[in-house]
């Protein structure tokens, strides 16, 4: 091989991971962009998991609404207050749930705010929401993906919150400036 064609074939080889070295960070750059773009719902969403009425809603699904209501009309058939607390509850963790499957929280991120009470609150709802469902003016998707993420989050492998609180310092602390330069001071 020649100079000239070894010259030619690297300049198309460094052209070609150029192009593809773009190509990686535009797509990267458009997964910033609508991670950032669903921010302000997360921060929505985290804020009110901090609220004292949803918690006491919550408690009240998962405790009281089995023995205060029968599921035999349906979430129509709930008193006004029941009512409340079962759309507050379960649309809440739709939402998270929907924040899911839209790629913008991960796994770790879902099951560190869900945990087990996804599942609990789909369990205490059921009965209601399938008879719901059964209505002839009701879309019989209402609140199917609340119910989806019910089954896959029993799935999610989360570590403990410990777990990510120590695999974070260590990554923080394990850089290659950190171990090349040291700890600045």
């Amino acid at each position: 091989m020649d100079g000239a064609t070894f010259l030619n074939v690297l300049a198309i080889s460094i052209s070609v991971f150029a192009v593809l070295a773009s190509m990686w960070f535009g797509a990267r750059q458009v997964q910033i962009a609508r991670q950032a773009n669903y921010m302000p719902a997360l921060m929505d969403l985290l804020a009110e998991f901090r609220s004292a009425e949803l918690h006491d809603q919550y408690i009240y699904v998962l405790g009281d609404l089995s023995r205060d209501h029968t599921p035999d009309e349906g979430l129509r058939g709930l008193s006004p207050h029941a009512k409340s607390a079962v759309y507050s509850v379960a649309y809440f963790f739709q939402t998270l749930a929907g924040l899911y499957a839209l790629g913008v929280i991960d796994e770790t991120a879902a099951s560190m705010m869900a945990r087990a009470r996804i599942t609990k609150v789909w369990e205490a709802i059921a009965p209601f929401v399938e008879r719901e469902r059964r209505f002839p003016d009701v879309d019989p998707n209402l609140l199917s993906l609340l119910q989806a993420y019910a089954a896959v989050s029993q799935q999610f492998n989360a570590p403990s919150n410990e777990e990510l609180v120590w695999a974070r310092w260590h990554e923080r602390h394990s850089t290659f400036r950190h171990r090349l330069f040291g700890r600045r001071r």
